[in-house]
């Protein structure tokens, strides 16, 4: 992968937290593919298909915030970008979240957008 791709979808996953954060629907279009699901299923809710469903279902949300970091990113054969995130979400209520993201990023005509996103809660583990 080029640096200049990666840094692009660095870019492009800050975007994320930026439009949904600050409900800014009129740039949806900079982050998400027209084909983009939201798989919701691990945290016990339908997918979500498309910038519709996405303003829909986040219209309302509790989160105020969220980070992405430690981000991992590897190129498929077909030209597709496979990345790895951790999340931190600052609800309005409650204690903060965190998770990972994985995410399928294709290039567009109009630059790199996420196609499909899965998000895992997180919980508390202990090691020997």
């Amino acid at each position: 992968m080029k640096p200049e791709d990666a840094l692009q979808i660095q870019m492009l996953l800050a975007d994320y937290g930026h439009v949904v954060d600050d409900h800014d629907w009129d740039r949806a279009h900079e982050v998400f593919a027209e084909d983009f699901v939201f798989e919701m299923g691990a945290m016990g809710r339908p997918d979500l298909h498309g910038i519709p469903d996405i303003v829909a279902n986040f219209k309302g949300r509790n989160m105020y915030a969220h980070v992405t970091t430690n981000t991992t990113m590897r190129e498929q054969d077909d030209g597709t970008v496979i990345a790895h995130s951790k999340f931190i979400g600052f609800p309005n209520e409650g204690s903060p979240v965190t998770g990972d993201y994985h995410d399928q990023i294709v290039r567009t005509p109009a630059g790199w957008r996420l196609q499909r996103r899965r998000a895992e809660l997180r919980q508390r583990k202990f090691f020997d």
